[in-house]
């Protein structure tokens, strides 16, 4: 272990941090005078997983950090673009879903994604439209949870 995965180990302890203080605001679901998990259950299992490989990360340092150092890889630029390009993705996500919409917005950055990372243009065709008709089902269908339709197409109606 580096300390580039002791600065992960940090990276993941706050948004795990985060993601739980945050999670404190959301409403409870109570029915009948019971309380049951609510919008705030599946961000919180989430948040534990995060931190649980924060501590691993960090107990990996502490305890492999008097080991000898093996050979060091280098970081190519190629890399470094490619980790750009996804926490570009992951930032302008939600403002580009809520303009074109859900489903249009996560087919386009899936098969964004897919193509700089080398797949051949129809199998990123096929698995980005894949992808966002099983969050379509899931979240809109099975669950009812209203997905950002976009501007775009709101005003078209």
């Amino acid at each position: 272990m580096t300390f580039y995965d002791f600065i992960l180990g940090c990276v993941l302890a706050f948004i795990s941090i985060f993601v739980l203080l945050y999670s404190r605001k959301f409403p409870h679901f109570v029915v009948r005078q019971t309380r049951l998990p609510g919008p705030s259950f599946f961000p919180r299992v989430l948040a534990i997983i995060l931190l649980c490989f924060a501590v691993y990360f960090f107990v990996e340092y502490f305890l492999r950090r008097k080991e000898p150092k093996k050979e060091k890889h280098a970081i190519d630029t190629k890399s470094l673009l490619n980790i750009l390009w996804f926490c570009t993705v992951v930032l302008f996500f939600f403002p580009f879903a809520n303009f074109v919409g859900t489903f249009l917005a996560l087919s386009v950055l899936s098969f964004l994604s897919l193509i700089i990372l080398k797949s051949r243009w129809y199998e990123a065709l096929i698995f980005s439209l894949a992808a966002a008709l099983t969050v379509h089902l899931i979240f809109r269908v099975l669950f009812k949870i209203p997905l950002p339709e976009g501007i775009l197409f709101t005003g078209l109606r």
